[in-house]
């Protein structure tokens, strides 16, 4: 059976298997505390199993990028041949057409592109916590928000109602949520916060004058496991995803610390194959 080629943030059923080889060669290289922040069960490749991987790619001579190809693979033992599933979902959420990855997340394209020249000039050294989320996933963090919250006024507090989020939309009319926010506001006449007392929520400054009601009816406001499994995810994908996301929100912090450096990502574009070839690509 084949085995993916595997981005940051990519959801898929051979990740576990990943996760736990990647466990196995970093406790025998001493490396425990980068072992220990790994959830081998977890479906989703994200930040801490990313950071390993880098770690093992180091000790390994191979390009630590964090991008797990044919190399990496082969270097875990592992022999099948490498695909690269095209194009993956990220963190439980499936790509649709008009979406970027930055740092293992679906970003509105134009937007992301902005975050990208910012990254790229040096002005913002931050990291993207959420963004695009379909309307059937928004409802589901709504929903779990008001679980964990106790009410739909404290929920509205930190996660906005389906059919009011701009995390829903695309055509650069969409929003994310980011570390270091204000530096993107203050480097960026593309970029701005609409809202001063959130420093995380980003937008492109031609949404500055476009209300609210503005903002399309949502649609698929839910999606079945099976539509969901066709792209490879599961429900316990969607939750870890939404968990993740409530975590962020929970210990919202501007300051960047130095494991979110280490799991900075230049930007995959699906529809170009990425803006750079990945390890198992480079042979």
């Amino acid at each position: 059976m084949a085995l993916p080629l595997v981005r940051p943030g990519q959801t898929h059923p051979a990740i576990v298997k990943l996760k736990r080889a990647v466990v196995r060669e970093l406790k025998e290289r001493n490396h425990d505390k980068l072992a220990g922040a790994i959830n081998p069960s977890s479906r989703t490749y994200a930040r801490s199993a990313v950071r390993g991987v880098k770690r093992f790619q180091s000790d390994k001579q191979l390009r630590p990028d964090g991008i797990v190809g044919e190399r990496t693979w082969r270097a875990l033992g592992f022999n099948e041949p490498v695909v690269d599933p095209h194009p993956p979902a990220l963190h439980g959420i499936p790509y649709e057409p008009g979406l970027i990855a930055i740092d293992g997340r679906w970003v509105d394209k134009p937007l992301g592109e902005q975050l990208l020249a910012a990254r790229k000039a040096g002005r913002w050294r931050g990291v993207v916590n959420s963004g695009y989320r379909p309307a059937w996933y928004q409802k589901r963090l709504w929903d779990e928000a008001v679980r964990k919250y106790g009410s739909e006024q404290a929920a509205s507090k930190w996660v906005a109602r389906p059919g009011t989020s701009r995390h829903g939309v695309k055509g650069g009319n969409g929003a994310v949520d980011v570390q270091l926010g204000q530096d993107l506001d203050a480097s960026s006449a593309q970029l701005f916060r609409p809202m001063s007392w959130e420093p995380w929520h980003v937008q492109l400054t031609r949404t500055r004058e476009m209300p609210e009601e503005e903002l399309p009816e949502p649609r698929d406001i839910d999606i079945s496991d099976e539509e969901l499994a066709k792209q490879g995810v599961t429900e316990e994908d969607v939750k870890a995803s939404i968990d993740d996301v409530l975590r962020q929100i929970d210990r919202r912090n501007d300051d960047m610390d130095e494991d979110d450096k280490d799991s900075i990502d230049e930007g995959y574009d699906p529809e170009t194959h990425g803006t750079r070839a990945p390890e198992g690509a480079m042979g």
